[in-house]
């Protein structure tokens, strides 16, 4: 339901699927659109770990990982009791409970052979991946406890051929996998990738810290942005790249290992220094993370002026916009790691997060504009000059900390998605205009 509903971090080929087999189907799109009314976004914040690092837990997150080890749909639902409010979770299961006929007669039905002898495949390697698991545990100095298992999920993707997509959750690993492909080795790579998140999110909060503080006190004006990559990056260069290479006999691949043209390339690009680290048995250190964060700059100079790359974490203000109508908008032209939304703008010099994290920031003025405009002012006198007019759509700049700051002036929600286009087909601000509108 999550792909059907064009939720970000789903896969389009299953999404294409699911739209050839039931588009027309009018039942369908209305469970689909109830689905849409859901919003898991929220959850479990913990202000004492590194803000860079975000430690959250949705309330996706901690459905899906109930899903992944429930029985049956009725098992779940007791599982999950009391995570979610009673009536929003009655409205879930009750459009679950409606869609699982049509995800056993249009997938599961002729999926359930193909994937069971996947995992018949994939139990051949159990020990490769646990000696795997024990040394990039190592490399991230994680406090993952061996006794506690991992669940490795797979769902079914009709097809051979096409995008896949996979999650983690607490100690669960969802992975999407092509029921006519014949990659074990592939999927089990994506598996380790996965793992990598959970071990990187579970390190101690004392190695977390530490870690922050490295990336915080290197000069490079390049040291935020390759904060915000390294997390995908380093699991891309250990599940994709060694942990492929190892799958793959010592060859390693020469294809795309991730299809974020920025991750993949700076996984690539960190994977000697990182080969060497695990061939050492060595944790990740001060040393490492200086060179990825001079890898980064020296890979991508412009990186800094561009939206999307600011954009991978990014923290969106609103006064009145619903966060799923702007996390669709978003992500129909940006890529991103860590997207938050809050709201309302009352006081918005004041908040704390728009004062002190190192993330971008769009702040979307969707009322009261020039009121909120001369606010903004006080914080940011980068933009002090500017005189509030109708005709504005965008202001544009870098302010005093290097953050990406971008004003849309919307004057109705349906403005957001042009101003998203927009933005995208500018691709960067013109480093001889810092401020740009």
């Amino acid at each position: 339901m999550e792909t059907a509903a064009k939720k970000h971090s789903t896969s389009s080929n299953y999404r294409n699927y699911i739209e050839s087999k039931l588009s027309d189907n009018q039942d369908f799109q209305k469970l689909i659109n109830d689905f849409k009314t859901l919003d898991f976004n929220e959850g479990i914040v913990r202000q004492d770990y590194p803000k860079g690092r975000n430690y959250r837990k949705s309330y996706l997150t901690l459905l899906v990982t109930q899903s992944l080890k429930s029985k049956d749909l009725n098992d779940f639902n007791e599982r999950i009791t009391g995570l979610l409010p009673v009536s929003e979770q009655i409205k879930m299961m009750n459009v679950l409970k409606d869609a699982q006929p049509y995800f056993r007669k249009y997938v599961w039905n002729d999926s359930e052979l193909k994937i069971k002898k996947q995992i018949a495949e994939l139990k051949k390697f159990k020990d490769l991946s646990s000696e795997m698991f024990i040394k990039f545990n190592k490399f991230y100095q994680s406090s993952w406890d061996r006794e506690i298992p991992f669940y490795v999920t797979l769902y079914p993707i009709p097809g051979k051929t096409g995008s896949t997509m996979s999650t983690p959750h607490g100690n669960a690993l969802c992975i999407g996998t092509l029921t006519d492909a014949d990659d074990i080795e592939g999927t089990l790579s994506v598996t380790m990738h996965e793992m990598c998140h959970i071990l990187y999110a579970e390190q101690n909060i004392d190695v977390q810290k530490i870690q922050e503080k490295y990336f915080e006190e290197n000069p490079s004006k390049y040291s935020q942005l390759a904060y915000s990559y390294f997390n995908e990056a380093v699991a891309t260069a250990l599940g994709n790249g060694y942990a492929g290479k190892i799958l793959n006999k010592g060859v390693l691949d020469k294809g795309e290992w991730y299809n974020n043209p920025i991750i993949n390339l700076f996984a690539k690009a960190i994977y000697p220094m990182t080969e060497k680290y695990l061939n050492s048995n060595k944790s990740m250190d001060k040393n490492y993370i200086d060179e990825a964060i001079r890898i980064f700059g020296d890979t991508f100079p412009d990186s800094i002026y561009e939206y999307n790359q600011n954009f991978n974490t990014v923290n969106i203000y609103t006064d009145d916009i619903d966060g799923n109508y702007i996390f669709d908008n978003f992500f129909e032209y940006f890529n991103a790691n860590n997207v938050g939304v809050s709201s309302p703008l009352k006081n918005i010099s004041q908040s704390p997060k728009l004062l002190d994290d190192n993330s971008s920031f769009i702040i979307i003025l969707d009322k009261n504009q020039k009121e909120y405009l001369d606010e903004l002012k006080t914080v940011f006198p980068e933009i002090k000059n500017i005189n509030y007019n109708r005709n504005i759509q965008n202001i544009s700049f870098l302010d005093s900390k290097g953050r990406m700051i971008v004003l849309l002036f919307i004057n109705k929600k349906e403005d957001l998605k042009q101003a998203m286009e927009k933005l995208s087909k500018h691709q960067k601000i013109d480093q001889r205009n810092p401020v740009q509108y």
